[in-house]
């Protein structure tokens, strides 16, 4: 009688068991294959061996947060799903067009972000509507501009392990301090008073100061108080040492981030609309 009960719970477990969470191990294995540690990608061999990519990017075509809801319960469920979807997608869309110098030469100015369409749950996003209508507006997260990478020297480094639910918040902890240790996104010069920044903080400052405002009070440039939340000590009091400091961005590569590619080369910029 008691074997009978316990194969009778089992039984009623299945359909839990069956239920996996979203699995996120194909593009863990497309990035530990095809990106090194600096964040530059193999795309000639991506192309070569896209079969865990395109695995993937199948997999989230069946499934979403929008389409699945019980499936991604959490915060965390959600901005997983987000940012891996943002840079599958890019490493789709590179590769699908490869060989190339540029995703801006893929579609005219910023049209790889606006008018290229991926499938997420059934329905046809836009890059810019993945960053901007989901990760930005709904979940609300500035960090997700050092995890998202558009395939471009200018952008953040791109991780070597796919987001989880369970890694989410360290990674994006690890990605932004990271990201701030860079000279080429942070560099202070005390004698002039000024602070260079990558340009994504200004194209997205609004995100870094409203969270400094929700977050912290009186603050007079919020921009760097956001900055100072995740750099070293010795940073942070060289900032707080600026008084009223210029503010500065370098301009955005647009070079390719592929490993046989020109490393980054900051300049400085001119005003520019971002993708």
């Amino acid at each position: 009688m008691k074997k009978l009960w316990i194969f009778l719970g089992l039984i009623l477990l299945l359909p839990v068991v069956l239920q996996a969470d979203f699995d996120h191990s194909a593009f863990d294995r497309v990035l530990k294959q095809f990106v090194t540690e600096q964040g530059r990608v193999d795309y000639a061999a991506l192309k070569a061996g896209p079969e865990d990519l395109n695995r993937y990017v199948a997999q989230m075509a069946e499934r979403s947060p929008f389409s699945h809801p019980a499936d991604f319960p959490t915060r965390e469920d959600k901005l997983a799903y987000g940012i891996n979807a943002y840079n599958a997608f890019v490493l789709k869309g590179v590769v699908d067009a490869w060989p190339t110098d540029s995703v801006r030469s893929i579609r005219a100015l910023y049209g790889f972000f606006w008018r290229i369409k991926f499938t997420a749950g059934g329905e046809r996003y836009t890059l810019r509507q993945i960053e901007n209508e989901f990760l930005r507006k709904q979940l609300n997260e500035p960090r997700i501009h050092f995890a998202i990478v558009c395939a471009s020297n200018g952008c953040p480094r791109l991780a070597r392990s796919a987001y989880t639910a369970e890694n989410c918040e360290r990674m994006l902890e690890e990605a932004t301090r990271f990201y701030f240790s860079e000279s080429r996104n942070l560099k202070i010069d005390a004698a002039r008073n000024e602070v260079t920044l990558n340009y994504i903080l200004n194209w997205y400052r609004e995100d870094f100061e409203n969270w400094v405002r929700r977050n912290r009070q009186g603050s007079s440039q919020p921009l760097l108080d956001y900055v100072k939340v995740y750099v070293t000590p010795d940073k942070a009091q060289a900032l707080g040492s600026l008084k009223n400091p210029k503010l500065r961005f370098n301009d955005y590569d647009w070079g390719i981030n592929d490993i046989r590619a020109p490393s980054p080369s900051p300049k400085c910029a001119k005003a520019e609309a971002g993708p």
